[in-house]
């Protein structure tokens, strides 16, 4: 049974691994793209590693996408999706986190050996059978985040691959190989002084997005790594998207004026202790949510929103904030249409003092 029987949308693919073959050369798709379909995991963008080279690639694709020649790369955009091929090659110095002296690698098998885990070197050849060169199901299996090769030179060529391997911990729910924790632990967080802040923070979108939060800030005080990700923090909660977890955080890191403008939103509704039914009117759901999941409201306040779809013909004379005061949260709609009902039949009067003590008598 193959990969290609059950991957969707593969005809591009399936298309340009046959063209590198029928012009004599060897292509798997191989990396992120393999490793998410394992994980049950769509995904948006394909590498195909070969043997031809740059220059092969370009004349077999003839101007479909854009060449890299520096990295031995070509890329192509279709139907939504990345496509990126890469000569068969071999990272020989780096230098700001990227490598600087590139050569051709002789096999697919030195190819893998540049990555940077080995969950990333599942491969699929041209029948869309899995390859396993270097034991990435053993580690996919133990959920384990582990290096290829020397943990150490590897972490330090690209200090890119330190914020990686937490943020594939906390996204995936993966435990850090020990070599890992020991480099991190061995006083090496001054490395991701070299990461760039806007990497920090897309980084960390991806954990803040995810339901590894917790284990993210735990590494984070673990380690002593707060400052080097330009953080400051106490108690963490996960909440209705990132902004609800960077409202709860001090960060020192880009983020646009609208960015800015939403955490600040958040922040003034956590400050305020409680979230009112005006509130609704004045700030976007995103905020009100978010807000509503670090001061634990997300009850009260799907009621809140439920209640705003109610339309009565007639204005009656008490705030969703009293009722609940006497009404569990999951009861407010069917009590406020037995208001409604009792005033319009002249059981009750449209005024608060009765409807409160009419509401306390139920």
């Amino acid at each position: 049974m193959t990969f290609f029987l059950f991957c969707g949308n593969i005809i591009i693919m399936k298309e340009i691994i046959k063209l590198l073959n029928e012009n004599g050369y060897e292509a798997y798709v191989v990396g992120g793209f393999v490793r998410d379909y394992m994980l049950g995991v769509s995904s948006k963008d394909i590498d195909i590693c070969t043997n031809a080279s740059i220059d092969e690639i370009i004349r077999i694709f003839k101007g479909r996408g854009k060449a890299f020649k520096q990295y031995f790369a070509y890329h192509i955009d279709e139907d939504g999706f990345s496509y990126d091929i890469t000569t068969y090659r071999k990272e020989l110095k780096y230098k700001r986190n990227k490598p600087v002296e590139i050569e051709k690698a002789k096999d697919f098998g030195t190819d893998l050996l540049r990555r940077d885990f080995t969950i990333n070197t599942f491969a699929i050849d041209n029948q869309g059978l899995f390859v396993d060169m270097l034991g990435a199901r053993k580690d996919f299996d133990n959920r384990l985040i582990k290096v290829v090769g020397d943990t150490n030179k590897k972490l330090t060529d690209d200090k890119t691959r330190i914020v990686r391997a937490i943020r594939f911990a906390c996204t995936l729910d993966f435990d850090l190989d020990p070599a890992i924790i020991e480099f991190i632990a061995n006083k090496k967080g001054h490395l991701l002084n070299e990461v760039t802040k806007e990497f920090k923070r897309s980084e960390l979108d991806k954990i803040f997005e995810s339901d590894g939060i917790d284990k993210f800030f735990y590494i984070v005080k673990r380690y002593n790594l707060a400052k080097y990700f330009n953080i400051k923090f106490n108690k963490v909660v996960k909440t209705y998207n990132k902004y609800g977890v960077w409202a709860q955080i001090e960060a020192e890191l880009p983020f646009s004026a609208n960015e800015k403008n939403i955490i600040s939103s958040i922040r003034t509704l956590v400050d305020k202790k409680d979230i009112k039914m005006s509130d609704l009117m004045l700030y976007s759901k995103d905020i009100i949510y978010n807000a509503a999941s670090i001061l634990n409201l997300e009850k009260k306040i799907r009621v809140f929103y439920e209640l705003l779809d109610l339309h009565s013909i007639i204005d009656i004379d008490i705030d969703p904030n009293t009722l609940f005061k006497y009404v569990r949260p999951e009861d407010i709609k069917r009590v406020y249409r037995l208001v409604e009902k009792s005033i319009m039949e002249g059981y009750l009067l449209n005024k608060k003092s009765d409807i409160e003590e009419f509401i306390r008598n139920l």
